[in-house]
């Protein structure tokens, strides 16, 4: 076969691949949350998934939350657990094997809906305790655990004294490492953006999407760990915002979003980004289009948690869908 033969095979090839692993994976459903909440960092602590605060809905109208509950895929029950100290939205859950935290977030009612925090609490028996603050009021960044370090990297900060609505934040190219006591800063992410996912494999944390005041974004950065430094991957196939992700073997999979501009709305897609191959390939939609959902992974399942089926604050959901990938998936 002559080479520019095989050259134009290599797309058809690709995508066979890519057809063959995604029929390998299943969804179905398990016990819904315990209430309707969008807007959640969730996170999987002692073989449990956590979801706290959010934004809430009664009767089609909103409200933000105080309230955590914990999933048992053993059992397929959830379980109420100590309130946070306030209403939060957008908090986000980090555990590092040992404890749970929830750092930054907003909170504030209808007259500053975008107040950010600076607070990180501790679950501690039958209660949240505050045991640090971060080194600025802190959202919708990606935050992780890695090496008895927690990092958070890009979101938003206020970008003045004001702090109540959403003009007042800005994209940060932050890059901050946690070791229980002192914060220090690392080498900042390439591209500033919020709303964005991400997962360490192995050394190399791997962030995706987000978005600007200008729009969705599709870049891909990496991370690694030995070197503080950054480099640029693939970008997503959809430039897509309000994710949630889970790290498989040695892959990102990327659940949902929602986009405002040129069309509103939100995405079904689920992605697999194959760090190996620098390669972005499609896995089965979620059978739910959702946005600011959460994700977690499980004994071998992925369990997706809440959202929003429209773009903002409406169709807020109550869902646990569950995504099984088999052995070749």
């Amino acid at each position: 076969m002559k080479r520019r033969s095989l050259i134009h095979l290599f797309p058809v090839l690709f995508g066979l691949r890519g057809l063959a692993r995604a029929n390998t994976a299943t969804w179905t459903r398990a016990e819904p949350l315990p209430r309707r909440v969008q807007e959640i960092y969730t996170a999987v602590h002692q073989q449990k998934l956590y979801v706290a605060g959010g934004i809430g809905a009664r009767l089609g109208v909103p409200y933000f939350t105080n309230k955590v509950a914990a999933y048992d895929p053993g059992k397929d029950v959830w379980e109420d657990v100590p309130d946070l100290p306030e209403d939060l939205h957008h908090v986000a859950l980090v555990s590092d094997g040992g404890n749970l935290y929830g750092m930054g977030g907003f909170n504030g009612g209808y007259s500053h809906v975008w107040r950010m925090r600076d607070a990180v609490y501790r679950l501690q028996d039958d209660r949240w305790i505050q045991v640090a603050v971060l080194p600025t009021r802190q959202a919708e960044g990606v935050v992780s655990h890695h090496n008895d370090l927690i990092h958070i990297v890009t979101g938003q900060q206020p970008e003045g004294e004001a702090n109540s609505a959403r003009s007042d934040h800005i994209e940060g190219h932050l890059h901050w490492a946690w070791d229980g006591n002192t914060w220090r800063d690392l080498a900042p992410i390439p591209t500033a953006r919020n709303s964005a996912t991400g997962g360490w494999i192995d050394n190399l944390l791997v962030v995706a999407g987000g978005r600007t005041a200008q729009g969705n974004l599709s870049v891909t950065e990496i991370y690694d760990a030995k070197t503080d430094a950054w480099h640029t991957a693939a970008p997503m196939p959809l430039p897509q915002a309000g994710t949630a992700s889970v790290v498989v073997d040695q892959s990102l999979v990327v659940f949902g979003g929602e986009i405002f501009s040129p069309e509103a709305k939100v995405f079904p897609n689920v992605w697999r980004y194959n760090l190996a191959a620098d390669h972005w390939e499609a896995l089965p939609d979620m059978p739910t289009p959702r946005h600011g959902l959460g994700a977690g992974m499980i004994g071998g399942r992925i369990y997706v948690v809440g959202g929003a089926t429209s773009p903002g604050g409406s169709g807020t959901s109550d869902l646990n869908e569950v995504l099984t990938l088999s052995a070749g998936g």
